[in-house]
């Protein structure tokens, strides 16, 4: 396959069972290697989709380039685009969301949900809460983060 996978963020990212750093370009052709085969995936546009879609959803952090056609790239490219748009606006979290239910997040709602959350007192307690679970250590991760974004835009 014809393309590549850049991290377009100006940190170190794991994903993919490695970590990429900033810029960095892993190959269309040894992710197929690793993950195509293994999802029963076909070459391709399809793959590059199950990427997009599944794997490496921010598309503020993850840009992916594959080389089919001009068309395609354009139209792909047009997508990305839309899709940052769309995550520039924030929709407001709901008030009712208490310590133990950003705890109890998974990685995967947490991508979605803690960008909602503006809280910092929340997030906070539960980052404490979090620290002390076994298995939460990307979740731990992701609030810490989240905190420090908030810090930054409050000053």
């Amino acid at each position: 396959m014809n393309g590549y996978v850049k991290n377009k963020s100006m940190s170190w990212c794991h994903a993919m069972k490695r970590s990429v750093g900033p810029g960095h370009q892993i190959p269309l052709d040894e992710l197929f290697e690793q993950y195509g085969v293994k999802h029963g995936l076909d070459e391709g546009r399809p793959f590059v989709e199950w990427l997009r879609n599944i794997k490496l959803v921010d598309a503020s952090v993850w840009e992916i380039v594959y080389n089919e056609n001009v068309a395609a790239d354009a139209q792909a490219e047009k997508e990305t685009k839309q899709r940052q748009a769309n995550e520039m606006v924030v929709p407001l979290v709901k008030k009712g969301l208490e310590i133990s239910d950003v705890v109890k997040m998974s990685v995967r709602t947490a991508r979605v949900e803690l960008k909602k959350i503006t809280d910092i007192k929340l997030l906070k307690y539960a980052l404490q809460e979090a620290n002390q679970l076994a298995h939460k250590d990307s979740l731990v991760r992701m609030i810490r983060k989240r905190v420090q974004e908030l810090e930054i835009t409050r000053r």
